[in-house]
């Protein structure tokens, strides 16, 4: 699958001339087209690469499936260029990982443009429009729990870029890193209520809002359910489960904490392991108060699936339990 993402030479002809399906993105931006060819895919594992290489040995690329195992969401392939002194990466992503999302600290190459990944672990169509969209998919394989792996794939020549380009890029990427900064996107989050319309209407927005960013949400009910599946069962993020069964919850391997917010009255999870737990309760004072922005539809959604008064307030609050220090 090729995307053209409005190209303004013969790469589209001559692809399809190749035997390649052409799909043409009329949205510019690298994450649109990103998009548009993984969900045109046909299988869950894409193999995602740049269209701006030369030189290379295709072979190598069969090192990223070798490389799939359980638990492993996304193969990087880590090339090297001689002429390339990779600034991107050595100056603006590499630290910023170490900073913000240090399991992934390590990795040699960590916005390649040549990776392997399972989109089934990550709502790939809410992935970013712009240059940071491969940084945006390994951050949301990391937040769903799942493994980096990282392969050598050789020698690979680009095409050589101006000054302005990596300007450009570098604004793209870190105003990507500041966004997700306030998202907490390795808090794993715990609902635990007796009924779908109370856990809704306290934590409906936070519910979504987490979702959306790539976070895993874990709802745990007495009863009911289906409004909440059926508008968020499409996040691979998402789990239900009854209540029952909350107190045996496991946080995800790369969670840094464990979030539970539940109403009154219903019992915490034991500590698993090191991972902080804070526990926020839905009724009570207001200790915090979270704002609702891209949730605030989906709420809405559920809402209006459990025949409940659709207005949405601007802030859902909470009172802190457990503050996890």
């Amino acid at each position: 699958v090729v995307i053209d993402n409005g190209s303004t030479d013969a790469t589209a002809a001559r692809a399809q001339a190749a035997g390649a399906r052409v799909i043409a993105e009329a949205r510019r931006g690298m994450g649109n087209a990103v998009r548009s060819g993984v969900a045109a895919a046909a299988h869950d594992w894409v193999m995602k690469v740049d269209a701006d290489l030369g030189r290379f040995d295709t072979a190598l690329f069969a090192r990223m499936a070798e490389a799939r195992a359980p638990g492993v969401g996304l193969v990087k392939g880590a090339w090297n260029d001689p002429n390339d002194p990779m600034p991107m990466t050595r100056l603006l992503v590499a630290p910023a990982l170490r900073l913000m999302f240090p399991g992934l600290g390590d990795l040699r190459a960590p916005n390649t443009g040549i990776y392997l990944f399972d989109r089934s672990r990550i709502a790939h169509e809410r992935l970013t429009s712009d240059y940071a969209v491969d940084i945006d998919v390994m951050l949301r394989i990391h937040a769903a729990g799942a493994e980096v792996a990282e392969v050598d794939i050789g020698r690979i020549v680009h095409d050589t870029r101006n000054p302005d380009h990596y300007s450009r890029m570098a604004q793209e990427i870190l105003a990507f890193f500041l966004s997700r900064q306030p998202l907490g996107l390795l808090d794993e989050v715990v609902v635990m209520a007796e009924t779908e319309a109370g856990a809704v209407c306290h934590a409906g927005g936070v519910i979504a809002e987490k979702l959306i960013s790539g976070a895993r949400v874990s709802v745990y009910l007495q009863e009911g359910g289906a409004a909440l599946d059926a508008v968020l069962g499409g996040f691979p993020t998402y789990r239900r489960a009854p209540l029952a069964e909350a107190a045996r919850h496991v946080p995800h391997a790369n969670a840094a904490r464990l979030r539970i917010i539940r109403a009154a009255g219903i019992g915490g999870i034991a500590p698993v392991g090191s991972v902080p737990v804070e526990v926020w309760e839905m009724q009570g004072a207001a200790d915090v108060s979270v704002p609702l922005e891209a949730g605030a539809p989906l709420k809405r959604a559920v809402l209006e699936q459990l025949c409940l008064s659709t207005q949405v307030p601007s802030h859902e609050t909470f009172r802190i339990v457990d503050g996890g220090g």
